[in-house]
């Protein structure tokens, strides 16, 4: 799972290949569960068709306060290491575990600095050669400092946060459902878990993050409960299984939800995921985190062969 990834890879990419569905993305999403605040702040750049889109949202005291949802704008002039795309600027820093942010909500304001523990880990996101979410895909996990500004209301941000960019093809709908998620305990101990669908098939993948070593994940029991709505998730009780023989039990609840999602690509149909922000136990511990849930939305090829639809 390792890559040679140097500051160079947190710049802006050219496409390598002629592909509509070509397109590069940049996150950063954190938690701060003693103060019940979370943000995601998500980037994507389509070079063909010459659009943006942001789409980021604020939860303050387990309730969603903010979002900006812009699907289709103009591609930015700058760089990644320097860009601003709708209401985000991301600005990185000297390191490449380094990263600052803006959001300027209507009626909020976070201001973050995210820091990773370890340098950026490659994952492989087409496992299985299947799934079709980007050529390359690098993530890590660490700290967040900073603050949301909300009128008079200044609260202090001081927890957890999981930053990635990818680059590449991306078909959303080569995932039609998935778990996601994103454990951080300490600097010491921190979990990054998929277990995604693609073609009738289960994928898992992911890395257990122990004392700054990447254990990677080879099965896991994701133990997942959602809403009676089929898609917010309440809570969590999931194993792991890594590739050095340890086992893990994670367990969570969801603070509170919100919204990921918008039209794909190049007439790829729309999706969407939903995020909760989560308090987790492992052994006694206390982190935080997100879980995702993505439900199966309609009959893929494979049930309908099943089921005589086609």
């Amino acid at each position: 799972m390792h890559h040679p990834f140097t500051l160079a890879d947190t710049s802006r990419h050219t496409p390598d290949m002629e592909d509509e569905s070509w397109q590069e993305s940049f996150f950063l999403g954190w938690t701060d569960i003693r103060n019940k605040v979370c943000g995601h702040h998500h980037i994507s750049l389509c070079p063909y068709l010459g659009f943006a889109h942001v789409w980021t949202w604020l939860i303050v005291d387990g309730v969603e306060v903010a979002r900006s949802q812009e699907n289709r704008i103009p591609l930015p002039d700058r760089d990644l290491r320097d860009m601003k795309v709708g209401i985000l600027h991301f600005i990185a820093g000297e390191s490449i575990r380094q990263l600052h942010l803006t959001a300027d909500f209507q009626g909020a304001k976070v201001e973050v600095d995210y820091e990773g523990f370890t340098d950026p880990v490659h994952v492989e996101i087409n496992t299985g050669g299947k799934l079709k979410l980007g050529s390359l895909h690098y993530e890590s996990m660490g700290s967040v400092r900073g603050s949301i500004t909300m009128g008079d209301r200044v609260i202090a941000i001081n927890g957890s946060g999981w930053q990635d960019h990818s680059w590449g093809p991306r078909r959303l709908s080569s995932n039609p459902a998935g778990r996601w998620v994103f454990a951080v305990f300490g600097s010491d101990l921190a979990f990054s878990l998929y277990v995604l669908s693609a073609a009738g098939q289960s994928f898992t993948f992911g890395y257990a993050l122990v004392n700054g070593e990447v254990d990677p994940i080879e099965s896991a029991e994701t133990g997942f409960v959602v809403a009676d709505d089929g898609i917010s998730p309440i809570s969590n009780d999931s194993l792991l299984w890594t590739r050095s023989g340890r086992a893990w039990r994670i367990t969570g609840k969801v603070i509170g939800t919100a919204l990921v999602g918008g039209p794909g690509w190049t007439g790829d149909g729309f999706h969407w995921w939903m995020d909760g922000l989560t308090r987790f136990e492992c052994g006694g511990r206390v982190g935080g985190g997100i879980l995702e849930v993505s439900t199966l939305k309609a009959p893929t090829d494979e049930i309908k062969a099943i089921l005589k639809a086609q």
